[in-house]
């Protein structure tokens, strides 16, 4: 039995063959019997039925098989123009794998894998770029702070203000920056009650 599985449409002399539900794709043909004489099978993947077809013949299947063309290489089609007795059968089969499909998959993962690759490294440059140059920041706001402080010293000898030492929050209650505030009226010239600020005699931090 000789059986064509087709994809696309099929033309029998040059008009689309058909199934019963309408469609014109995902056909097969098949033979019956021994004899070219008799109809072959039409069959439908997309209902699912089959029926014997009153023009195609096996003799016209028979000769659409020993026309394919057949695949070599992925970008080939195995399509196939028979002609038998008074009927011409034009159609395209389904195609079948070659050595060369699986040369075009592992090339098309091999790009897909360097571009993904190329894509990683470069968002790993830029990130690294982007650390450098922020340490590179730092690094050059100390270097000139060290070099400006340098520079100072060779100028002055290291002269200026002295370092004033830290402050130390004195213990007397009250005491804000060596002036304690006192409300009182003794020292009113009005009689009222009024502020006077004097010098703390703890830290001696008025100025």
């Amino acid at each position: 039995m000789t059986e064509l599985e087709l994809t696309g449409p099929l033309l029998l002399d040059g008009a689309p063959v058909l199934c019963g539900c309408g469609s014109g794709g995902s056909l097969t043909l098949a033979t019956i019997g021994p004899r070219e004489t008799w109809p072959a099978r039409l069959g439908c993947l997309s209902c699912g039925g089959a029926e014997d077809h009153p023009v195609i013949t096996n003799g016209l299947v028979r000769a659409a098989a020993e026309a394919c063309t057949g695949r070599r290489k992925a970008t080939d089609r195995d399509t196939f123009t028979a002609q038998w007795r008074d009927h011409v059968l034009e159609g395209e089969c389904v195609p079948t794998f070659v050595l060369d499909d699986a040369a075009t998959l592992v090339r098309e993962v091999t790009k897909a894998s360097r571009r993904e690759l190329r894509q990683h490294s470069r968002r790993w440059w830029r990130g690294t770029k982007r650390q450098a140059r922020g340490h590179a920041r730092q690094l050059l706001g100390g270097a000139k702070a060290a070099a400006l402080t340098a520079a100072w010293d060779a100028q002055t000898g290291g002269a200026g203000p002295a370092p004033k030492p830290p402050a130390r929050r004195c213990r007397v209650r009250g005491c804000r920056g060596g002036w304690l505030t006192i409300t009182t009226r003794i020292h009113g010239a009005s009689g009222r009650t009024e502020q006077v600020k004097t010098p703390c005699s703890v830290c001696h931090r008025a100025g």
